[in-house]
């Protein structure tokens, strides 16, 4: 073997290595999580990182067509690209290079019966419910897929669109936080707007706080003014509706697992269990070779 090849080839195969093991690692470690993380209802989630399972809906009066196909989805993802030819004669080869892309960031709700959740997709790894290829002639799909067939012949451009369409079963695993609903008054502010409309009406502020009848209101007579006002400030609570807290579900901090999956939680499981495995395969393979290479090297 020619020096130049031994080289080529042992970084090749140090590469394989590192990259096989550290995947197989990586998806049984996703694997493990979602059998080991509890699934959490929205209404009594708690703050920080959690799982949840609900049917994915659009936020009220929001639309998210899928771009190449206009079907109706909560989150979508398209790739186009472009058929290329390189090199000459029996060196030619054939391949694709992306020419468009987009992935949906428009947050939609996920509904588990005890409370809705706002989910922003941003930066998640999303298991989609259908993902699509078809092929045509143009730049941008003049028609959506056939029925279920990728027409390959003369084709220059290939069309790749994954879904999550509304109302479809979604396991999720994010950081949690629920938010007070604006506008709570401040209960200082308040109570400082509460004295200061009675001090408008002195005659009526002495009549209910001048307990001495001296005409003016000393520091015992003003305590027991703020204590009524307190008073009134409770009533008046108590005949507001109930302030909302509004859930949000998105990217933890640092490298934390961000999933959105249309699949049950043992399908999801067994998916990454398969990957991993076939990564591991890969792994031993890629080793076997690389000390087969240093063997026949260095003989």
């Amino acid at each position: 073997m020619a020096e130049s090849d031994f080289w080529f080839w042992l970084l090749t195969l140090g590469v394989a290595v590192v990259a096989g093991g550290a995947a197989a690692l990586r998806w049984l470690k996703i694997a493990r999580l979602i059998e080991d993380t509890p699934t959490s209802r929205i209404r009594s989630a708690a703050q920080g990182y959690v799982e949840l399972a609900g049917n994915g809906l659009p936020l009220p009066g929001t639309k998210n067509p899928a771009p190449l196909t206009q079907r109706p989805c909560i989150w979508w993802s398209y790739r186009i690209s472009k058929q290329t030819e390189r090199g000459a004669g029996k060196g030619r080869r054939k391949g694709w290079q992306t020419v468009a892309s987009g992935t949906s960031s428009l947050a939609f709700l996920l509904d588990d019966g005890t409370g809705q959740c706002i989910v922003q997709p941003d930066g998640a790894e999303v298991v989609p419910t259908e993902s699509t290829t078809w092929y045509g002639d143009t730049p941008w799909p003049a028609s959506g897929p056939g029925k279920g067939l990728s027409l390959t012949g003369g084709r220059d451009y290939r069309y790749v669109e994954e879904r999550i369409y509304e109302h479809e079963r979604l396991l999720a695993l994010g950081d949690f936080r629920s938010t007070a609903s604006s506008g709570e008054p401040d209960p200082q502010v308040e109570l400082a707007q509460v004295l200061a409309e009675w001090k408008q009406d002195q005659p009526a502020l002495l009549q209910r706080f001048d307990q001495d009848g001296d005409g003016r209101i000393d520091l015992v007579e003003w305590e027991a003014a703020r204590q009524e006002a307190r008073h009134t400030l409770t009533q008046r609570g108590a005949e507001r509706p109930p302030r909302q807290n509004y859930h949000v579900l998105c990217r933890p901090d640092g490298d934390r697992l961000f999933l959105l999956a249309a699949l049950p939680p043992g399908d999801l499981t067994r998916r990454y269990r398969r990957r991993a495995a076939f990564a591991f395969l890969g792994f031993v393979a890629a080793v076997y070779a690389l000390g087969w290479l240093l063997q026949s090297g260095f003989d």
